[in-house]
């Protein structure tokens, strides 16, 4: 059992120091760094379809919300914050 532990906490250790071999082989100049971070930003950043969150119609105030809600037949759902939303702490 020792054995499987040692093999588990080693392998996030392992596997980063081979990723910084990696990035090592595939070094790149200086002027094209903002391009290479931009390109994985691109890659890894939200897709439309898994921000559904910034679909909600949202309201700035109490008032205008309970105006939309009556025009349009709609609940009101009042959400309220206490931290930072784009981080799932609410």
């Amino acid at each position: 059992m020792p054995a499987v532990r040692c093999v588990l906490l080693c392998t996030p250790f392992l596997l980063s120091a081979w990723g910084v071999v990696q990035a090592a082989d595939r070094a790149v100049p200086d002027h094209k760094v903002v391009e290479l971070v931009d390109e994985r930003l691109a890659d890894w950043w939200f897709k439309p379809d898994e921000k559904r969150f910034d679909l909600i119609a949202w309201a700035a105030d109490i008032r205008t919300a309970k105006k939309l809600a009556a025009e349009h037949q709609r609940p009101l759902f009042l959400f309220t914050m206490d931290g930072r939303v784009n981080t799932g702490r609410c």
